[in-house]
């Protein structure tokens, strides 16, 4: 090691070098890189046999610097974007089954990743008024609760039900059709990631939605308006579209 660098590893348990995947190298390289900052004064030195290590040199001016940035995230308050880092390199270690740290040759851990051993969330759910929108692709059942399928522009899948054959004719009427916005009451699950995702809705309204382009609605409201186009008027218009 020249005099004017230290060196700093950031060790992932479950990869070796010869087992880790490029694209899956240069995700972590990439955090790395963030998590240290500096990155004007760190380099990548190599990845070590064994456990794949990542190995950075750092120029000695700002090595304090950088372990004083580590350091911050043992804190109550670490930065923002500091914290989402550490998060997601976490996440990438916690989806490959690892754990990681980040050391000194011969001077310990600075850092530690929980990854795989992090505690995972208890999966639970909640009921709550609930809104979405989305284009009906089924509607059908022999029952009186009516098992309704809508997708929204993300091609999300939202699963509901209705109940009573006559609205739910009237809620077939837009099968393949316009959006709409159905409400109710939703069942949402928090599954063993963290994640919250809807189980089930059980709808009690519904309306279609206008799914004119906005500069054409803009062009009309302004005509309507006759030179009283301002602020206050969209403003009225949003709140309308919005219920």
């Amino acid at each position: 090691m020249a005099d004017d660098k230290e060196i700093l590893t950031f060790k992932i348990d479950a990869w070796t070098p010869e087992t880790i995947p490029m694209a899956r190298l240069a995700e972590y390289m990439r955090l790395v890189a963030a998590l240290y900052g500096e990155q004007g004064e760190v380099h990548s030195r190599r990845l070590k046999k064994g456990s794949a290590v990542l190995e950075s040199t750092v120029a000695r001016e700002a090595f304090p610097k950088v372990v004083t940035r580590l350091q911050a995230l043992k804190t109550m308050t670490p930065p923002e974007d500091l914290a989402k880092t550490f998060e997601q390199i976490d996440d990438l270690l916690r989806s490959d089954n690892a754990v990681g740290t980040v050391s000194r040759p011969k001077g310990g851990k600075i850092l530690e990743f929980p990854g795989r051993k992090a505690p995972k969330p208890e999966a639970m759910s909640l009921t709550q008024p609930t809104t979405v929108d989305g284009v009906v692709m089924r509607v059908g059942g022999i029952d009186e609760t009516i098992p309704v399928v809508l997708v929204d522009n993300d091609r999300v899948v939202y699963r509901c039900t209705i109940r009573g054959r006559e609205r739910a004719r009237e809620l077939a009427k837009y099968l393949y059709g316009a959006p709409i916005r159905v409400s109710g009451t939703g069942k949402w699950i928090r599954n063993t990631d963290g994640r919250w995702e809807l189980d089930h809705l059980l709808v009690a309204s519904f309306e279609e939605l206008d799914d004119k382009p906005l500069d054409e609605v803009v062009n009309e409201l302004r005509a309507m308006a006759k030179g009283q186009w301002n602020a206050d008027s969209l403003k009225r218009w949003k709140r309308d579209r919005e219920g």
